[in-house]
């Protein structure tokens, strides 16, 4: 495995984006602290996952991933099943996302570029 980014969720477990070497896959993996694999994303047929450099986990534990390849942002539920395609590469006008900061309070999105690019704000939840 080659990690990408990790984050710990709200139940004290870690979300970890990583490289699969042995699958040639990248993943989502939530893992407990005794290293456990708990539950795992790899995209679908539909909507294979890319490289995915960063997340961001809200309180509820609903995951945001930042997919390099694509170009957009997905969100997963707390058990890891997709959601939705919340930002697509049009919104991101093709940018590549490398980072991400969701403030919750505010609803907002921050998502980060290659170096130059600058960041974009995109408001995600109104809670």
């Amino acid at each position: 495995m080659t990690p990408q980014h990790a984050v710990e969720s709200p139940t004290g477990t870690f979300i970890v984006s990583h490289f699969n070497t042995r699958l040639k896959q990248c993943r989502i993996s939530e893992v407990n602290t005794g290293g456990q694999v708990l539950r795992q994303f790899s995209g679908s047929r539909l909507l294979p996952l890319g490289l995915t450099p960063h997340v961001a986990v809200d309180s509820q534990g609903n995951v945001f991933i930042a997919d390099y390849y694509s170009g957009c942002i997905l969100l997963l539920n707390s058990k890891l099943a997709l959601r939705r395609v919340i930002i697509d590469e049009h919104h991101l006008k093709d940018n590549k996302p490398r980072r991400l900061c969701y403030n919750e309070q505010s609803g907002q999105l921050f998502i980060g570029f290659d170096v130059g690019r600058g960041v974009a704000v995109f408001d995600v939840f109104r809670r």
